[in-house]
């Protein structure tokens, strides 16, 4: 071989490391992941949805997410629905480029939440709502194409709720397994739909029981409203 080829050879590989350290320094697995959550969030939830920073390993896929925001949909009054300084992810990083997305683990923790009614709906019923309609949409289009994923682990623990001024409380730990794994993978339609029924849920019967503990006990956290707006009256 001689100098000339060598020295092109080296060039070469020196190229090619250098682009591979550029796309490790610019983390493009967050970059992408980022680029998801806000693009696809507001289609889902109609609502505006970001994200601070996305950090996501390529070497073993531990990733954190910062400063998620979730905002109300049209018709709500409070600042937001959820806010969530930080987010723990795991994924497997083979599976980024297959077919269905493996994530081990996501852990949300310590998020705030704040539980408005407007009328009979709740901005966590209308969220629902909008993402069961964008399900449905997904469904009737027949995309078979969007990439899938599947869950093991989903938990959002120590969420501090909000309800109209009158009452704060701290919402028991929620936890989903296994989410997709029986069909194979699910969109992330089909995810987020889970995690907010599950959500909504769970924020209702807190918000129910606080309310009628509270006025059980003489607490005065303003029951007999609570109860009321729960009711919808």
């Amino acid at each position: 071989m001689t100098r000339k080829k060598k020295l092109l050879i080296w060039v070469a590989l020196l190229a090619v490391s250098l682009v591979a350290a550029v796309m490790i320094l610019q983390n493009p697995l967050g970059k992408l992941a980022k680029l998801a959550i806000e693009e696809f969030g507001p289609t889902l939830t109609q609502s505006k949805v970001t994200v601070g920073k996305v950090k996501i390993s390529a070497a073993d896929g531990h990733g954190r997410i910062t400063n998620l925001f979730v905002g109300n949909p049209k018709g709500f009054k409070t600042d937001y629905a959820l806010k969530a300084g930080l987010i723990d992810v795991v994924i497997e990083p083979a599976s980024v480029t297959e077919d269905v997305l493996v994530i081990p683990s996501i852990v949300i923790d310590a998020p705030q939440i704040t539980y408005e009614k407007n009328g009979d709906l709740s901005n966590f019923d209308a969220i629902q709502r909008n993402v069961e309609k964008a399900v449905g949409a997904s469904k009737s289009d027949s995309d078979q194409s969007s990439k899938k994923m599947i869950i093991g682990s989903f938990v959002i623990r120590n969420a501090q709720v909000s309800y109209h001024g009158m009452l704060d409380l701290t919402l028991p730990d929620i936890e989903l397994h296994n989410i997709g794994k029986k069909n194979g993978g699910a969109t992330s339609a089909q995810v987020v739909k889970a995690i907010v029924t599950e959500l909504n849920n769970k924020l209702m019967l807190a918000v129910a029981k606080a309310a009628i503990i509270g006025g059980v006990g003489g607490v005065a956290v303003g029951a007999g409203a609570l109860i009321k707006g729960l009711l919808g009256n």
